[in-house]
């Protein structure tokens, strides 16, 4: 049923409105018949440009429905049929995500000018330009600096922040990612579905990929498999950032030490990009040798933030934040305490180190890191 509107209602209630089928015969409304109380046929909704949902008051397994329903398509505009909806409810439901609310049972002008604004308003958004959330890619000087542990905390308060839209993490390090497992996320399903799946990759598709990571957090996790880089189709690739883009709030991607072709493509995506090192010296190396490459390739500088991690409070040691800046001719927006036992208790258990010790300096550290890359996205 590949149908501009959806109307999911009761047979009783259907039978009461004075909507009827022969009205639109030309297949732009798709009747779906389902009791007031049961859940939603989310398959049903396909396609759909707008859904119009039968709701009775009170009835807490309906709203069941409505939040079901706008957490697996939150930019779907939804219209609510109820009976007696006063002020305050209404009011309630648009909160809930709720575009209108019309009377029950169903008239016919009402629901036309109901649905026709509603599609008309989406149309002008559309022809404007729709506005993608923000995306920060998180890089690496080389393995095991702690990069994932920035992607994950970042993606965390940035979720804080978010609408109700949350933040999704896209592991990249499609080798050796651990982002799921750090965040205590089990997906079934991961990054190799979506670049598997060519033009059927969609909003619906990328939610049902995406694992649950924390209050308004989703995690596309890293392949099972060890393939190599190369055979990464950039196209599909850029194809699943843009999907996420529209159906997230902020897009965070954790990349790979390993560099392909596609990952300047990733990168290029990016309204900020973190560049996590440490305080040595083999890590400054390569780092300088990625900003190098940042500037051959034409990325703006004023995109590149360097964050110092595992940086230990003392008072002599060969390298200082201050040298480190002075090597990478970049400032040092961030550094990030070094407390190694903690951290990785955190990631054995899959939580974040604030759930195991929330004054930990790491973990104030990680959350001041965020607020300050939050600020600047709010700026942009």
């Amino acid at each position: 049923m590949d149908c501009k509107v959806k109307l999911f209602i009761s047979e009783d209630e259907f039978a009461r409105s004075s909507l009827s089928r022969g009205d639109y015969s030309d297949e732009s409304l798709g009747l779906v018949h389902v009791a007031a109380d049961a859940p939603l046929p989310l398959h049903l909704v396909g396609d759909a440009e707008l859904v119009v949902v039968e709701l009775p008051g009170g009835d807490p397994r309906s709203m069941q429905r409505l939040t079901t329903l706008r957490a697996q398509r939150p930019t779907l505009p939804l219209i609510v049929a109820m009976r007696g909806a006063d002020l305050a409810t209404t009011r309630a439901l648009i909160r809930q995500g709720v575009d209108d609310v019309i009377a029950l049972p169903l008239d016919r002008t009402e629901f036309s000018d109901a649905v026709n604004g509603i599609l008309a308003k989406a149309i002008r958004i559309a022809e404007k330009g729709e506005k993608l959330a923000p995306v920060v890619a998180v890089a690496q000087s080389v393995g095991g600096i702690g990069a994932t542990t920035v992607a994950t905390h970042l993606a965390h308060h940035l979720g804080e922040r978010s609408g109700a839209r949350g933040t999704c993490l896209i592991d990249l390090d499609l080798q050796f990612g651990n982002a799921a497992s750090y965040l205590g996320a089990n997906p079934s399903l991961t990054m190799d579905d979506l670049l598997a799946a060519g033009q059927r990759v969609d909003g619906q598709l990328l939610r049902t990929v995406a694992a649950p990571g924390g209050d308004r957090v989703a995690v596309i996790a890293a392949p099972e498999r060890i393939a190599p880089l190369e055979t990464v189709d950039t196209d599909q690739l850029l194809r699943v950032l843009d999907v996420a883009r529209r159906e997230y709030d902020h897009v965070v991607l954790d990349l790979p030490g390993n560099w392909a072709n596609w990952t300047l493509s990733a990168i290029d995506k990016a309204d900020i990009i973190l560049l996590v090192v440490d305080l040595s010296v083999g890590s400054l190396r390569q780092a300088r040798r990625r900003l190098t490459l940042f500037e051959e390739t034409g990325i703006d500088p004023a995109r590149i933030r360097i964050v110092a991690n595992r940086v230990e409070k003392r008072l002599f040691r060969t390298i200082g934040v201050r040298e480190a800046a002075d090597t990478l001719h970049y400032p040092v927006m961030a550094t990030i305490s070094s407390d190694y036992p903690v951290v990785q208790s955190a990631h054995d258990q899959g939580v974040l180190v604030s759930n195991i010790a929330r004054r930990n300096r790491v973990a104030v550290d990680l959350a001041a890191l965020a607020a300050g890359i939050a600020d600047q996205l709010d700026k942009e």
